[in-house]
């Protein structure tokens, strides 16, 4: 068939006396000769060892975790994100459409452009690999293990007659080396739970502990997705937004040339909704800055210390707008039909 095999030491070490280690595991390559295959000992509580393959040439790189922004609150200058928001001409962003969602979108970008001046923040990658539970011990035990299996290899390549004195050498060397990582373990889970309970709950620093938790004892239930182009969608918010547009290209209707149903009034209204400026200002005062960001990225403790600036300068550009529609709307003539 024109196979070779690449892989030719066991990769599989019972942990049972007189089981026949064995070859399981495959690699298959349509250039054998550019690899240079390598094999080593078991990687955490697996059985199978860590067979690695290094080649002259490498995929590209499809890690798309990102970062992620931290801000320092404690140390913005909100003074002068006051002074910028109160100085800022609002009406040229409030209006600078017709789509009411265009002129949001306006005015997130000013206040994300004035966090940026006035409140200090660092990127950090998303997704790191770190252990923080991975302590001294747990490193002793991998190195003991990993020596074990190395003296394991050599005897069974020499057929010494010490191969099965070796064998359970390197046995007992993983099972400690598992002892060592589930102690480990459960120590730092019970020291987080100490924590946790000492935080109040919905705290800002209850849910970062929390996040932590997650990002080191928890995987993504939901595998990478497959975008229409072929790219991989890694990032919850990705994941969120392929579904959301396969949900909706499946719920479009193909009506063709149908005309509309025609519905019957109701002999009912909607009253005139009004927003008033103290209210806008008390629901903004209100806000609890322990929740997470929108969608837009602006935090509410950003609203609510600038609550005031945000609500009195742009009522009075609303109004100010509103009024000059009034006046060019009174002065348009009116047709034959009405107003």
């Amino acid at each position: 068939m024109g196979l070779s095999q690449l892989v030719k030491q066991a990769t599989r070490v019972p942990d049972i006396a007189g089981h026949t280690a064995n070859c399981l595991d495959l690699l298959l390559t349509t250039d054998p000769d550019r690899c240079v295959v390598t094999v080593s000992s078991p990687l955490g509580t697996s059985d199978h060892c860590l067979v690695k393959s290094v080649t002259s040439f490498s995929p590209p790189d499809c890690d798309s975790r990102g970062e992620r922004r931290i801000w320092r609150y404690k140390s913005a200058d909100w003074d002068e994100m006051r002074h910028f928001f109160a100085s800022y001409p609002w009406q040229q962003v409030c209006f600078s459409s017709e789509n009411p969602s265009s002129c949001a979108e306006a005015i997130s970008d000013v206040v994300r452009q004035a966090m940026e001046y006035y409140i200090p923040y660092s990127d950090v990658p998303v997704g790191s690999s770190a252990r923080p539970w991975f302590n001294a011990d747990c490193a002793e035990a991998e190195k003991r293990k990993h020596s074990a299996f190395l003296a394991w290899v050599d005897a069974r390549d020499r057929k010494a007659p010490d191969l099965s004195s070796n064998k359970r050498a390197f046995n007992h060397a993983a099972k400690s080396y598992k002892k060592a990582l589930r102690k480990t373990r459960f120590d730092r889970i019970s020291h987080i739970g100490q924590k946790l309970s000492a935080q109040p709950s919905g705290s800002r620093a209850f849910w970062s502990l929390a996040k932590s938790v997650e990002a080191n004892f928890c995987r993504p239930t939901l595998p990478p997705l497959v975008r229409p182009d072929g790219t991989l969608a890694h990032t919850a918010r990705e994941k969120a937004g392929l579904f959301a547009s396969l949900f909706a290209n499946n719920s479009r209707l193909d009506t063709g040339s149908s005309t509309p149903p025609t519905l019957s009034h109701c002999g009912t209204s909607m009253p005139e909704v009004r927003i008033r400026n103290k209210e806008v200002l008390r629901a903004l005062c209100r806000l609890d800055v322990n929740k997470a960001s929108g969608p837009d990225g602006i935090p509410a403790i950003v609203l609510k210390a600038c609550a005031p600036e945000f609500v009195v300068y742009n009522y009075m550009v609303l109004s100010r707008s509103l009024e000059e529609r009034r006046q060019c709307t009174a002065r348009a003539p009116t047709s034959s039909f009405g107003t």
